[in-house]
């Protein structure tokens, strides 16, 4: 009996032993940390395998948060812990910056230049100061208002405006219109108008010219030669009646067709650029300054030439795209092909036109009158 005694006493104290001698179950530290830019929300610590943590990162103002650096992009992110310690970094990035500014008359709102969150909207209006426009804005995007999508990068951009038209010194004091007749924007063609008429067509040709019955030797008006007029007709008429000129059918009074003389000033006055992409529109033509210097009147720069740096379009312009023309129902050519309010020398059944391409400008080409051409008008002195 004494010896199950002793028997039992042995086994319980070896058991409290082994009681006392069991591990607890292990634990794994924990540390999450921030870089510069925000903070991170959550516990750090000690943690037991299979317990759970969250912890939240939290941009500062200025600043958004961009991925753990374990390249999860979960916030909040949930840990699991497992059989091994944890050290992360919620990393931020600085906001992209959004700039946006007003070129010479007109505004914007500049409350909206600050940092934004990627993914944010921003919206913006251009503002025209009066008897101005709103051209576009610096990357060739023309809504107004704009809403802006942020990306990861910075916003920089400039509204511009444009006058209904443009000094460009020269000696006659002839304003010219910053826009082709029809267009709504610098960088459009416009309407197409056969010499003589006041309005748009689908068919440009001798059959449905205004001035003639039906061929080019049978010209009922702006004809000095009576072997081209119909039934012998002629007059001495040539340089358009205010009645039959385009821009002043549309535009008043005070506007007209220009001149083979205000052609001729426009070319030897002018510092004349070629560009493919106008204010980034992937429209090619000629970009017209008012020259800076004496040295500069007159100059081209065609394609492949190096313009100079000091003008740019912010400086006193007008553009004139290469908005080809129109025979019968056909769009033709790349080329620019503007009429005057002049009658051609010799051959009353074509009028002057300036004529351009990207190597070359002439102020004194003619076009059979049924063609439809652009028209950039002019303001009277």
């Amino acid at each position: 009996m004494r010896r199950l005694v002793w028997a039992a006493m042995g086994v319980a104290l070896i058991s409290m032993v082994f009681a006392n001698c069991k591990k607890e179950d292990p634990t794994y530290s924990v540390q999450v940390t921030a870089t510069e830019g925000g903070t991170v929300e959550g516990q750090n610590g000690e943690y037991k395998e299979g317990e759970t943590v969250e912890f939240k990162a939290i941009p500062a103002d200025g600043y958004y948060f961009t991925k753990w650096s374990n390249g999860s992009t979960d916030n909040p992110l949930t840990i699991t812990i497992s059989n091994n310690d944890i050290t992360l970094t919620a990393q931020f990035a600085q906001s992209p910056l959004v700039t946006i500014s007003a070129s010479d008359n007109g505004t914007i709102d500049t409350e909206v230049n600050a940092r934004y969150a990627p993914g944010s909207n921003v919206t913006v209006t251009a503002q025209p100061d009066a008897d101005y426009y709103f051209a576009g804005w610096s990357d060739g995007n023309t809504d107004n208002p704009r809403t802006i999508t942020i990306g990861n990068e910075d916003v920089i951009l400039t509204s511009y405006f444009f006058a209904p038209t443009v000094d460009l010194g020269l000696e006659s004091g002839t304003l010219w219109t910053t826009l082709n007749l029809g267009a709504t924007a610098p960088w459009e063609y416009g309407d197409y108008y056969a010499w003589g008429e006041t309005k748009t067509k689908d068919d440009y040709s001798w059959e449905t010219y205004k001035y003639c019955k039906g061929t080019e030797k049978t010209l009922t008006k702006y004809c000095y030669d009576a072997e081209l007029g119909y039934n012998g007709f002629s007059d001495v008429l040539t340089t358009l009646e205010a009645a039959d000129d385009a821009a002043t059918a549309v535009l008043g009074t005070d506007y007209s067709m220009p001149t083979e003389a205000n052609w001729e000033e426009l070319g030897d006055q002018c510092y004349w650029v070629w560009t493919e992409n106008y204010n980034n529109q992937n429209v090619r033509g000629y970009i017209v300054y008012k020259a800076k210097s004496a040295g500069d009147k007159g100059l081209k720069v065609y394609s492949g030439g190096t313009p100079s740096a000091s003008y740019s379009l912010k400086d006193a312009h007008i553009f004139l795209p290469a908005a080809g023309y129109r025979r019968y129902s056909e769009f033709e050519g790349w080329l620019g092909y503007y009429w005057s309010a002049s009658l051609r020398e010799y051959g009353p059944y074509q009028a002057l036109d300036c004529y351009f391409a990207s190597g070359y400008v002439y102020p004194y080409n003619s076009g059979e009158r049924k063609l439809g051409q652009s028209v950039r008008p002019v303001k009277r002195p």
